[in-house]
């Protein structure tokens, strides 16, 4: 058995939300909670309407591949979770179904659907056994269609039959109900933030993040509260986990069924051939540090983000002659920032103008959330762009 009935329907219940958050005005905690009191997709608390039902199936249908199995049409016509999840399960179980297919932030190329096999999966999974083998429940604090959420939740939990937390049950837990054995999955935002209100950790408490390289201060700030070791992972969409460590100093140590090859690329154990998404340096043949992303993207919330894109974007705003994006200093904040050159006087109202279009227009992550207005774009003495 690949996954349990309960964590095929936690990965569900996300996939859902994901899909309905944005056009119902919600957060996809509040769709989560809502789709977990009742079984019933259309008669519910998430109430999905025909429309919805279908944005959603072929959500579903594409992670798990259905249209291959040759049930894809069946969510159209259940509105049953259950009935979903048992889809979904008897395609996984009997083979039907090889890969599953993430959503890419676009670590090594344009944001896309990115398929895994589910062999490469279960082995990494079978690998985190290996690490966390002692844990009695998994929080997750992350999304679990994303692949870092759904290897190390409904997989993992799956693999090791214990109980997964989600949604808003899990920050209920994180903050309230916190047990020895217990693993917490987040990001290094939610590290961040968690590490300044949470007082005294039970003994035992470990901690996973992933999505994006976690300051060293964040995790000593976790540790100094009790927990009793973070595990930090490197990976992509594309590649899955590559590697870990659980020190800030050390490198990251490659999964087993990872090889290095030359300088810039893996070798599976099946031998494929696969670019590392970012340039690294090689301690030992087993061992890397990341130096830096190929593709000039930042992590905001756990979430990729391309700062010339949401310039572009920017720049097609009437008023604005020019701008650059990039992110705010450490001391600052963690969100974007930008630096606008108007067409003509700027006036008052330009900040409030600037900032409700980017509400309607760029997803949260990517909104810049410090706007500075200017005669010219910020550029040291070579001429080139700097921070301001």
């Amino acid at each position: 058995m690949m996954l349990s009935e309960e964590s095929c329907k936690a990965t569900l219940q996300h996939l859902i939300a994901a899909s309905l958050a944005s056009g119902r005005g919600v957060t996809a905690n509040e769709l989560i909670a809502d789709l977990a009191v009742g079984d019933d997709l259309r008669n519910g608390p998430a109430a999905l309407d025909s429309l919805d039902q279908l944005s959603v199936a072929r959500r579903v249908a594409e992670f798990f591949e259905l249209e291959k199995a040759g049930i894809e049409e069946w969510l159209l016509r259940r509105s049953s979770l259950d009935v979903w999840s048992r889809l979904v399960l008897e395609s996984l179980n009997n083979g039907a179904v090889t890969h599953l297919w993430f959503r890419s932030g676009g670590s090594s190329a344009e944001p896309g659907l990115i398929s895994q096999p589910l062999s490469h999966l279960l082995k990494e999974a079978d690998n985190l056994r290996e690490l966390v083998g002692s844990s009695k429940r998994i929080i997750a604090l992350v999304p679990l269609h994303h692949i870092y959420g759904f290897i190390w939740g409904p997989l993992l939990s799956s693999q090791m039959a214990v109980p997964l937390l989600h949604g808003p049950e899990a920050q209920a837990a994180a903050h309230n109900d916190l047990r020895s054995g217990d693993l917490l999955l987040g990001f290094p935002q939610w590290w961040r933030y968690f590490g300044g209100v949470r007082g005294r950790l039970p003994a035992g408490v470990s901690g996973v993040t992933s999505t994006a390289p976690c300051p060293p201060e964040y995790i000593e700030q976790v540790l100094a509260c009790g927990l009793q070791t973070m595990i930090e992972v490197y990976g992509s969409s594309e590649t899955a986990g590559i590697g870990w460590r659980d020190s800030t100093a050390g490198g990251y140590r490659l999964f087993r069924h990872w090889a290095r090859h030359g300088d810039h690329c893996l070798e599976s154990d099946q031998g494929n051939i696969v670019p590392l998404p970012d340039r690294v340096q090689w301690r030992t043949d087993r061992s890397l540090v990341p130096t830096g992303r190929r593709d000039n993207a930042v992590q905001v919330g756990g979430i990729n983000v391309w700062p010339e894109r949401v310039r572009a974007f920017i720049e097609t705003h009437a008023r604005v002659g020019c701008c650059t994006v990039r992110p705010m200093n450490t001391e600052q904040g963690t969100r974007l920032k930008v630096f606008v050159v108007p067409v003509g006087p700027a006036g008052k109202d330009l900040h409030s103008e600037l900032r409700d279009w980017f509400r309607a227009g760029l997803p949260t992550a990517e909104r810049p959330i410090h706007i500075t207005v200017g005669d010219q774009l910020p550029r040291d003495h070579l001429g080139k762009l700097c921070d301001w």
